[in-house]
């Protein structure tokens, strides 16, 4: 059988991240994007969950920790009328107070954590591992349209400084995020229109913390009557700041100011300085959207290019790094059987389509100003079981760390599932024997009890 090609439009976390798994697991992987990284973007506070993706698939772990990126134990929110702070920390040993650590304590323990990063750096990493990994990176060159073949989508027309290209593919996959290629191209794209806002944002120099131990590691959200307002440390010098108001109007620096002025941040003494290409201040608009449609004949969407809502839960490159882990399992499913290519691609959009709808009813419980995570709890208490968490602080942290969307994944990728996909794309009895060791040992460190098939055990023969 000829080499499955795979044409990926976007390199943010969403497009490199799938390029790089397809082309560990043998397929030959192209990915097209339009700007010449580094570049700028926003959405620089991760959540756990993304880094087990990354370090489960690619083994990515190590090099993330060594980057020297902010860790992150937790978001400080200041939320309502009384202006009364709390926490929302991810090891449930920070729960009672972190008040008897020194930040050195801190540091030195094993306590679950995140970073917050400058991501020119991280999509930086993400898109120079899909190149080790064998993926051909075409920066400078644009997607100008999806190319379909009696219904199918089949390629894509790209621009670039080889001059107009059409390009061929066995599975085309969109992850131009909010350009949201394949959704607009269709007629596919839907407004969240309760959800419309535009964010103002800009970095200061020489800003504070929230106090000892956790000073600059953990992100701040404050509400204000305009919205609300994040602090997110990136580096141990500079600060993201950004002002969230609703409707489609950006700020002017003037009123940018007046605002933050008047929260509790710890910016006194701080400078609001210009970035690399002279501007101060950015603004990014439409938060939330989705699409009737994720998957169609040869084509997928995956991250923002699929759906997006408002980032207060901090979701947005979590929820664009697990689309692109299932959407690799649905691309390896109907490569390994071409008779599942459709249930596999209907289950990826099903489950895309649950965890964008969960995460929209948190997002709309906390814009009605409800603070008690119990109500957050009760809102979408169906998706995990009652017995699994200890309190309902711990069920909201469990669901918006992104552990519940990932747990979810790591059992669609299960060791009889990984044996199959492997024995079909004719990878060596090695490469078979480390991904299950690795699966296996994923799942117990996570404490998931699975039964391993028996004939898994006979996989070296």
């Amino acid at each position: 059988m000829d080499q499955i090609k795979i044409l990926i439009a976007g390199g943010g976390p969403a497009g490199a991240t799938l390029a790089a798994i397809l082309a560990k697991e043998g397929l030959s992987v192209t990915l097209i994007e339009r700007e010449r990284f580094p570049r700028h973007h926003v959405g620089e506070s991760l959540q756990p969950a993304s880094f087990a993706l990354l370090d489960f698939h690619l083994g990515l772990g190590k090099t993330l920790s060594k980057q020297g990126f902010p860790r992150k134990y937790g978001a400080i929110y200041e939320w309502g009328d009384d202006h009364e702070r709390w926490s929302v920390l991810f090891d449930e040993r920070l729960d009672a107070g972190a008040d008897h650590l020194t930040a050195e304590d801190l540091a030195a323990g094993d306590y679950t954590h995140a970073y917050q990063v400058e991501r020119s750096v991280f999509d930086q990493i993400l898109l120079d591992h899909a190149a080790e990994r064998g993926v051909t990176i075409r920066e400078n060159t644009v997607v100008t349209a999806p190319l379909f073949t009696d219904g199918r989508c089949t390629g894509l027309r790209v621009c670039g400084p080889r001059g107009e290209e059409d390009l061929t593919a066995d599975f085309v996959i969109d992850a131009t995020g909010s350009r949201c290629l394949m959704g607009r191209h269709l007629k596919l794209t839907q407004a969240i229109t309760d959800l419309q806002a535009t964010a103002t944002y800009g970095y200061f120099v020489g800003a504070g913390g929230v106090g000892a131990p956790l000073h600059r590691t953990a992100q701040v959200v404050v509400t204000i009557p305009e919205g609300w307002v994040w602090f997110i440390p990136v580096s141990p010098t500079r600060t993201s700041v950004g002002v969230v108001t609703q409707g489609r109007k950006r700020l002017t620096q003037a009123r940018f100011e007046a605002i933050i002025a008047n929260t509790s941040l710890p910016l006194e003494g701080a400078t609001l300085c210009p970035d690399h290409t002279g501007k101060t201040l950015r603004c990014v608009k439409d938060w939330s959207y989705t699409h009737s449609d994720f998957v169609g004949p040869g084509w997928l969407m995956i991250g923002d290019a699929a759906c997006f809502t408002d980032p207060i839960l901090s979701g947005g490159v979590d929820f664009a790094i697990r689309s692109a882990c299932n959407a690799a399992v649905a691309i390896l499913r109907a490569v390994a059987d071409p008779a599942l290519c459709r249930t596999a691609m209907n289950e990826y959009q099903a489950q895309l389509r649950r965890e964008f709808g969960a995460y929209l009813r948190l997002a709309r419980y906390w814009y009605a100003n409800n603070r008690r995570v119990e109500g957050l709890f009760w809102e979408s208490h169906e998706r995990i079981a009652v017995s699994a968490v200890s309190t309902p602080l711990r069920a909201f942290v469990y669901q918006t760390s992104g552990d519940c969307d990932a747990d979810a994944h790591f059992h669609v990728f299960s060791l009889a599932q990984e044996q199959k996909i492997f024995r079909k794309l004719t990878l060596d009895p090695i490469q078979l024997k480390d991904a299950l060791r690795r699966a296996q040992r994923h799942l117990e460190n996570r404490n998931m009890k699975i039964d391993t098939p028996k004939n898994v055990e006979k996989s070296d023969a």
